[in-house]
């Protein structure tokens, strides 16, 4: 079989840079000679190779078993019509649609990771178009595993009488509010005010930074338009899988009123899907009972998250009894139940792979009831769920502007960068557009034109003429008019101004407005009284007049 060097010089440069990012090689600055040389030396490591491909999804290890199988290799067409094609794209299409990240088939999928190759080998005697497993890989490769044995669970009676909390899509405009809240220096404040809970964003912000979306500095990153950019059912699937294979998001950290301490690697990958291969053998649009499957998982496989000296090395203890450290085997319910429970009732559901409910006389036993989709979570093409997102967005001809959780996500969160945050909620979110929120746009690079064109073609009814003009004169006038909230002091003579002018307190007074009429400076307030008190005037206050200036 042709080794990896012969397989890697199939790609391009920027191919091979993507490649090495997966295997986390450091590459920006290398030629193609050379990056080449970097993967055909790190890829085979034993150590590197194994956790990689333990990472993959698992329709994926199939098929690189599929081949194993077979000698390490397949024909061409075979392994197409198993597995799917590979799209037959130039640099440009590449950077636009990064197969490495959104790819379309499991080929694209091992293709991009460097694990297999395509070229015409010789075949009891016959060029035949091969897919093959470089030579140095196939020696790496665990055996071809055994297929998993069946488990039982007894789904619910059909007579329980449940309260349902059904999963929805609603992550993925909460990702879109996050997104564009954090393009702002007071993002912070931007998200206190919208609906959904601080502890929320934290989490959502962490999920985004593992698989991707954002950067280290908590920045969108070039995948973040293209998950923007996806139909609905699509970034939902791909933010799934991207969460089932992340080795970086570790839900452990996030179990409600847990805190968890450990030196130790965090098995979150392995954890998580032995938890997915469990539910897999489960019925779709059947109740089961949260209990039960913990206690399968238990005697199934209790070791999926922690290993004997694990148990008693992890520092756990809950956040209102911190000085009770949890620890030991018996520890097993409250750290590997939570985290079953954590991702069934709440990532599952959050993901709309999953609905939940609890018994109407007794919430505290908890049920799940797992979707179609579920079953299709390896599946790129799959559409997780079918909601269209094609409605436009209201404007007026005052720059006020609504958005719904219908209307396109990234022009939501183009737009909403242009705009002051009035009233806001994943469902649907009510702004303003100013001279200060235009400035601030502009300062990242944002111009008037990009919000022109947005407008036009999103809003209900088009751009209306009366703000065109508007937008179109703070470009080259800047602001027009503005609107503050003033102090006023009147006095009943010039003399008492004047009196004032003399005082120590002349520092507050402002512009005036006539003769018995000034304006006080922020904060002036007291000791402009204080100083007429001394000049031995008495002083009305009226807070109707003071609040509106």
């Amino acid at each position: 079989m042709p080794n990896l060097a012969t397989s890697l010089r199939a790609f391009d440069i920027d191919q091979l840079q993507q490649i090495a990012a997966i295997w986390g090689l450091e590459t920006a600055k290398e030629d193609k000679n050379s990056l080449l040389l970097t993967l055909e030396l790190h890829i085979p490591q034993p150590e590197l190779f194994s956790a990689v491909f333990d990472q993959l999804p698992e329709p994926a290890r199939q098929a690189v078993f599929a081949l194993k199988k077979n000698d390490g290799k397949l024909p061409w067409s075979t392994f197409v019509q198993l597995y799917g094609d590979i799209r037959a794209l130039g640099k440009t299409l590449r950077k636009k649609e990064q197969p490495w990240a959104f790819p379309t088939s499991i080929s694209e999928t091992l293709w991009y990771h460097g694990l297999i190759g395509r070229d015409f080998l010789r075949v009891e005697g016959d060029l035949q178009e091969m897919a093959y497993i470089p030579d140095e890989l196939s020696q790496l490769l665990p055996s071809v595993p055994d297929q998993p044995q069946k488990v039982n669970l007894a789904p619910l009676s059909q007579n329980v009488n449940l309260e349902v909390s059904p999963g929805n899509s609603m992550i993925l405009d909460e990702a879109c509010l996050l997104l564009a809240a954090l393009r702002f220096e007071n993002s912070q404040d931007l998200l206190a005010k919208t609906t959904v809970s601080l502890t929320r964003w934290a989490f959502l912000e962490t999920l985004l930074q593992a698989v991707g979306v954002l950067d280290h500095e908590k920045q969108p990153t070039n995948l973040a338009r293209r998950f923007l950019e996806l139909p609905r059912g699509q970034a939902l699937n791909w933010l799934a899988n991207q969460w089932l294979i992340s080795t970086a998001f570790h839900e452990l950290f996030h179990l409600p009123g847990l805190q968890i301490q450990t030196n130790d690697p965090v098995r979150s990958a392995s954890a998580r899907q032995t938890i997915i291969d469990l539910l897999s053998a489960l019925q779709a649009g059947n109740w089961y009972s949260l209990d039960d499957f913990v206690e399968l998982v238990k005697t199934t496989d209790p070791d999926f998250l922690r290993q004997q000296e694990e148990y008693f090395s992890w520092t756990v203890f809950k956040e209102e009894t911190p000085q009770e450290i949890i620890s030991g085997y018996e520890s097993w319910a409250q750290v590997e139940g939570a985290l079953i429970a954590f991702i069934i009732l709440r990532l599952l559901s959050w993901l709309a792979l999953a609905d939940v409910g609890t018994l109407k006389e007794d919430h505290s036993q908890s049920f799940f009831r797992l979707k179609p989709s579920f079953f299709k979570l390896n599946d790129p093409n799959a559409s997780i769920v079918d909601e269209p997102e094609d409605a436009p967005i209201n404007l007026t001809s005052t720059g006020r502007i609504i958005m719904t959780d219908r209307s396109p996500r990234l022009a939501r969160y183009q737009i909403a960068r242009f705009a002051d945050w009035i009233q806001v909620s994943p469902i649907s979110g009510t702004y303003q557009i100013t001279p200060g929120s235009l400035s601030r746009a502009k300062e990242q690079g944002l111009l008037p034109k990009h919000l022109i064109t947005l407008l036009r073609k999103h809003a209900d009814g088009g751009l209306p003429p009366v703000l065109f003009e508007a937008i179109k004169r703070w470009e080259s006038d800047g602001t027009q008019a503005s609107l503050q909230t003033q102090t006023i002091l009147r006095l009943s003579s010039p003399e008492i101004l004047q009196a004032l002018r003399e005082s120590p307190a002349a520092h507050w007074l402002g512009e005036s407005l006539g003769p018995t009429t000034v304006i006080i400076k922020p904060a002036g307030e007291k000791a402009v009284l204080s100083a007429l008190s001394s000049l031995g005037y008495l002083t009305d206050t009226n807070e109707s007049e003071n609040n509106n200036g």
